[in-house]
């Protein structure tokens, strides 16, 4: 695996090609964010690495995010999205989860010992995608929600309001750089500037290459002085805004 660092206790795993997962080490309590693909072991890696208790936490409930879920006792995900990690399951041959699921909700905070990590809301790219802000480092961890390419693709995103207010919130927290799990390094903040003003001249052309996406998603681009912004949508949550 390769480990980044981020920070002296903050590492970017990449568990597979461009998927990360991260460790977040406090004093007295460890946080794996994300479990990947399930194609490595990270129960081992942490018990390894790590010299105190650790839970896990998902920052949403796709298959490359929780993968390696089934490795553990316990992890913490959104309610929104639990119904992903049943699907995840059955696609696995299985029936419900092996392991416990507890609710990650928006407002809880984890002391780690010496570093804090609060739950927020990050809606969009699924209903229940939450992110973790590390206060004291100013950082955010954002799974996908906050991809320079967003995808609002799938029954499981939410609506392009949703997204909107999602956004403008994000903006307000209070940090200055944040971690994509598909994203090396960390990402500036005024890049969600750029995306907010891409929705309001959001264009529904097709893409060059489609890709798995299916023919009703759309692709857009905007350049803006923050950043250029890439957005992948569903062709209906373009028309239910434009109605």
């Amino acid at each position: 695996m390769n480990d980044k660092q981020i920070l002296p206790h903050v590492h970017h795993i990449e568990e597979d090609y461009r998927d990360y997962c991260t460790l977040v080490q406090g004093k007295t309590l460890a946080i794996l964010w994300d479990t990947g693909q399930g194609k490595r072991d990270l129960r081992a890696f942490l018990e390894e690495t790590v010299n105190t208790p650790y839970i896990v936490l998902n920052s949403h409930g796709h298959a490359d995010h929780i993968g390696g879920n089934h490795r553990f006792e316990r992890v913490y995900a959104n309610r929104a999205d639990w119904p992903l990690l049943a699907a995840q399951t059955r696609l696995a041959g299985g029936g419900p989860p092996e392991y416990e699921v507890e609710d990650l909700e928006p407002g809880r905070v984890f002391d780690l010992g010496g570093l804090h990590g609060r739950v927020v809301s990050l809606a969009g790219h699924t209903r229940g995608s939450v992110g973790l802000l590390l206060e004291e480092d100013r950082l955010l961890l954002a799974g996908d929600a906050l991809n320079p390419t967003l995808l609002l693709l799938g029954q499981e995103c939410a609506p392009l309001p949703v997204l909107k207010e999602t956004l403008r919130g994000a903006i307000e927290l209070p940090f200055d750089r944040y971690l994509a799990s598909h994203y090396p390094t960390p990402q500036p903040k005024k890049i969600l500037g750029a995306h907010l003003r891409h929705l309001d001249c959001l264009r529904t052309e097709d893409p060059s290459h489609p890709g798995p996406y299916g023919p009703r998603v759309c692709r857009s681009v905007h350049k803006d002085p923050a950043g250029r912004s890439v957005i992948f949508v569903n062709r209906g949550l373009v028309e239910m805004e434009q109605a």
